[in-house]
């Protein structure tokens, strides 16, 4: 019954429903009818992107667009915009991924400037920023050169609230019930006066996720049954302070602080059930159950200070910044395990501690006439990350055979020069060329289980050129046309010069890898339907080059054998490509002016050449079919209250690694709520709900022998995994002072 629910959700057919919802033709009579004053502060109706005026390609979406639902996290405000997707599990939100590509060609900002995070790749976990101190969230598909050339796949750029754009407090409570009851609180103030500007929030989150898992893995006449529950308990707690100094009539000192300080818990309780057979044709019998359990606790921060001069001259402007920005993460796993029967006994331990730090000094002057503007840039750029992973044995000595990627240090220092300049061709028509370089000089050192030290150094300088035109068709209608060569850089342990041994596998890491590169080509059409809705269209293809895979190779040490993984430049070449709609509109259709559809769709396809099965193309690792949001929102002016609809789907994705493949399925999320404004809209009351199918996400993992045996379907082993997690009730209370 389920499964034929979830066919009746197909892309184009919902593209076709939102269409005539919201036909074109019938918009122009009702403009007058659904334009709407609005000033609450605290439930203001935005159901569409904003109109961005620049060359190059970029959504924009104010807070208010994803208010509505009550996201709790900015993961949750990401599931709702074009060509996001996740792979994580069922109802987390952590790693996005643009266009489909895992989350390592995805460039996080925060207020356009990256953060350190917890993966080696660089990757942030966005799950762990309140959605309540986000002002909006750009979407940059093509980057001008006044960006970092990270982000193959796109850029995501986070922009908090700050004092200029709001005055006065806002304040929210609010409980989530997933099986059990968790709470929220925020509290925000802003003001404005002639010579001072100043904003700062405080926001508790906590977090509750119990997922279920059973799982089934069979080789030959050997089977496992695995029945794990899984529970995730965080609590976030942030603040964020911002306060601008009018210096004089043409300069301004601006001051911001972000602090993130996130504590989880992670329990995981298993049966397994290991079952043999005689034979092919024989049942199969217990042989014995265990179980096990996993206790993670993890403790993470974030904290960024930065300081901005804005000087104003006949000349141009001119912004002198600093900025520090800091991650710490300490993590003990403690793993036990016992027959069943038996009482628990410690098993392993793994302790990781990261210490991240990434300062940037830097200036950027920009100088604007009638016809042109110009831009140009230079900063210093400072990271180091100290990552150290310790294996405890069950005595809690050191596991001298598992330790992944233990005790390394990055030293990362570079330069980034930008300059970019745009033309006003004619009335109608411009054009933005921009070169970015960026210099890096990178030093690891790493540790081995002896203490042997081993270093290397690896220094480069790439030029990252971009151009962008824009062509006003007429007031409502645009067409932007962009190409521009992008970055992913290695992961830090993929540097790690020190060959460490885990488990029957060895890995070694390689100082000497290139960055992977791309060439990417955008082609956009905008309609805008006045200040209602919009049409836009987009097209996209990105050649990567140099791609970062994994070579393994048999070896004998000490007369014992093992397979030795090391990351390679293999000069492969892959392609990614794709279109992204996005829809929004008055339902004129059937005579609601007053209610809004939304929706978009991602397209996706890819082509790489599979680095362990020769002669074999693929998309690349993980990437979905499409990925698309439906929905609507009525508001019921009469009554002061609102409801509304969302439904999000991502398509079957497969994951690649080594000789095994990894076919995921997700069900759609469906989500709604009710809201009811009091005293003018000074307080609302919002029910919503998420994950209401109760969805669910379905795993099966094949490994094959070779070439030959995945041709012929025939595999080795499979795994097949289901995993589901609760549906989430939010009663939120919002009011302004």
């Amino acid at each position: 019954m389920k499964a034929t629910t979830q066919q009746r959700f197909q892309p184009l057919t919902m593209a076709a429903i939102a269409f005539v919802l919201g036909s074109p033709s019938l918009l122009a009579q009702e403009q007058a009818t659904a334009k709407m004053e609005n000033v609450q502060v605290i439930a203001k109706r935005v159901v569409k992107r904003n109109h961005v005026n620049s060359p190059s390609p970029k959504l924009v979406y104010d807070a208010d667009f994803f208010q509505l639902f009550e996201p709790i996290s900015v993961g949750d405000m990401l599931k709702r915009v074009p060509g996001v997707s996740f792979n994580s599990d069922v109802g987390e939100y952590d790693l996005p991924r643009l266009r489909g590509l895992d989350s390592r060609y995805t460039q996080v900002l925060i207020n356009g400037r990256r953060l350190p995070g917890e993966e080696n790749s660089g990757a942030i976990a966005v799950d762990r920023i309140p959605a309540e101190m986000v002002e909006k969230i750009e979407i940059i598909r093509s980057p001008s050169s006044d960006i970092s050339s990270q982000g193959i796949g796109g850029t995501l750029n986070i922009i908090l609230k700050d004092g200029a754009r709001h005055e006065g407090g806002i304040w929210r409570v609010g409980v989530v019930n997933m099986e059990e009851n968790r709470g929220s609180g925020f509290v925000g103030m802003s003001g404005v006066s002639d010579k001072i500007e100043y904003g700062f929030s405080v926001n508790i989150q906590e977090r509750y996720n119990p997922k279920s898992k059973t799982s089934s893995e069979q080789e030959e006449d050997e089977r496992e049954d695995i029945i794990e529950s899984d529970v995730r308990d965080s609590r976030d707690v942030a603040f964020a302070a911002d306060v601008a100094f009018q210096l004089g009539e043409k300069s301004k000192l601006r001051l911001n602080l972000l602090h993130i300080d996130t504590e989880r818990e992670e329990k995981e309780n298993t049966r397994v059930t290991a079952l043999e057979r005689a034979d092919s044709s024989s049942p199969f019998a217990i042989d014995e159950i265990a179980l096990e359990n996993q206790l993670e606790d993890i403790d993470q921060s974030n904290t960024s200070l930065g300081i901005d001069y804005e000087l104003a001259t006949a000349s141009g402007e001119l912004n002198v910044y600093a900025s520090t920005h800091q991650f710490k993460q300490d993590k003990r796993e403690t793993n036990f395990e016992a027959d069943l029967g038996d009482p628990l006994e410690l098993d392993a331990q793994e302790l990781t501690d990261i210490d991240d730090t990434e300062d940037r000094i830097g200036f950027s002057w920009k100088r604007e006439s009638a016809n042109s503007e110009s831009k140009l840039g230079l900063e210093y750029v400072s990271k180091t990350r100290d990552f150290n992973l310790k294996a405890l044995d069950d005595n809690g000595d050191l596991d001298e055979e598992n330790d992944e990627f233990a005790d390394f240090s990055v030293d990362d220092k570079g330069f980034n020069a930008f300059a970019s300049n745009s033309w006003k061709l004619r009335e109608d028509l411009e054009l933005e060329l921009g070169l970015r370089a960026e210099y890096r000089d990178v030093d690891i050192v790493g540790r081995d289980f002896d203490g042997n030290i081993s270093r290397s150094n690896n220094d480069s300088i790439d030029y990252n050129p971009s151009a962008h035109i824009r062509w006003h068709l007429n007031e409502n209608e645009q067409f932007r046309a962009s190409i521009a060569r992008t970055l992913r850089r290695p992961q830090f342990d993929q540097l790690n010069p020190v060959e460490l041994t885990i488990d029957d596998e060895k890995f070694r890491g390689n100082s000497d890898l290139d960055p992977e590169s791309a060439i990417g080509i955008d082609l956009g059409y905008d309609h805008f339907i006045a200040d209602s809705g919009v049409i836009g269209i987009n097209f996209f293809y990105r050649e990567v080059e140099d791609l970062i895979e994994y070579r393994q190779t048999d070896i004998t040490v000490g007369g014992t054998d093992f397979e030795l993984r090391q990351a390679i430049n293999n000069r492969n070449t892959g392609k990614v490509m794709g279109v992204e709609l996005d829809f929004s509109a008055p339902m004129t259709l059937i005579n609601l002016p007053s209610a809004q559809a939304f929706f978009n769709l991602t397209l996706l396809d890819s082509e790489v050449e599979d680095d362990y099965f020769e002669g074999v193309k693929r998309r690349f690792s993980g990437q979905a079919k499409y990925v698309y949001n439906l929905g609507f929102e009525h508001e019921l002016a009469a009554l002061q209250a609102s409801y509304g609809l969302s439904y999000q789907k991502q398509g079957d994705s497969e994951e690649f690694e080594g000789n095994e493949i990894n076919r995921i399925r997700y069900d759609g999320n469906l989500e709604v709520f009710i809201e009811k404004r009091f005293d003018n809209g000074n307080y609302a009351l919002r029910l919503s709900g998420q994950n209401l199918l109760d969805a669910e996400k379905n795993e099966l993992i094949r490994k094959y022998d070779d070439t030959a045996a995945l041709r012929a379907g025939q595999f080795e082993s499979t795994e097949t995994e289901i995993e589901h997690t609760s549906p989430a009730i939010l009663l939120t209370l919002r009011g302004s002072f």
